[in-house]
């Protein structure tokens, strides 16, 4: 009997193991202020730990009374009658109008055109046929007198002579020679020396005024340096 009075262990129950942010539910979940959480960019991403700002909770009073004011927006607009294009026509026009400015339009143009046909109307006499007649045939004997002096003309040339040829050709201006050019020079009367003929193939820059003489190896080089140095420097 005594296996049957033992008192009964009682069980006791792990405690609840604390919540900790989960990385993939943090998504627009409300968050405390200045909470550390696990953060990842996306579900591939490592979890990292972060001190981020909460959002701060929404009011259910503030919620409620936003979702009282649009259910009641919808119902307003929906108890309102369907908009055609009638309900903009204001002041529609009616066929009478239309009958009316299209007759003040006929009237005004009928009157417009009157007035441009009389300002280009040209008095056109009819002509007689007697004066007709009579004007072809002074146009016609016009006509073949032209032909006939064209016919009969007489250009009657005049030979010349060629005493008078010869007498005009004497008159006219003639090409100098050589000899009669003021500068004239005959270069066979000129005479050169050997040695000035000599000279031409050597010329001495030692009375020169600029002073060139030779450049050495050392002076290219330094003028060529400076030259790219220069170049450089304006890029």
């Amino acid at each position: 009997m005594g296996l049957f009075g033992k008192k009964k262990e009682e069980i006791k129950s792990p405690s609840a193991p604390v919540n900790k942010v989960n990385a993939d539910d943090i998504w627009n979940a409300p968050i405390k202020k200045k909470e550390t959480v696990s953060i990842k960019e996306s579900k591939y991403d490592d979890a990292r730990e972060e001190v981020v700002d909460g959002v701060t909770p929404v009011d259910p009073e503030v919620l409620k009374k936003n979702m009282a004011e649009l259910d009641k927006f919808v119902e307003e607009r929906d108890a309102r009658p369907a908009v055609t294009y009638h309900d903009f026509d204001t002041d529609p026009v009616h066929q009478d109008e239309v009958t009316k400015a299209q007759e003040g339009f006929e009237k005004d143009y009928a009157i417009s055109h009157k007035a441009f046909v009389d300002s280009h109307k040209e008095d056109i006499s009819v002509a007689n046929l007697e004066e007709i007649d009579d004007k072809l045939k002074v146009m016609i004997e016009e006509h073949n007198n032209k032909l006939h002096e064209l016919e009969t003309m007489d250009y009657d040339f005049k030979t010349v002579s060629d005493s008078e040829v010869q007498e005009k050709m004497a008159d006219l201006p003639y090409a100098l020679k050589e000899e009669e050019y003021e500068h004239y020079k005959d270069i066979k009367g000129v005479s050169v020396s050997q040695d000035e003929v000599d000279k031409l193939g050597s010329i001495d820059h030692s009375n020169d005024p600029d002073e060139i003489g030779e450049v050495t190896a050392e002076q290219l080089a330094q003028a060529t340096d400076e030259f790219e140095r220069s170049r450089r420097d304006k890029k």
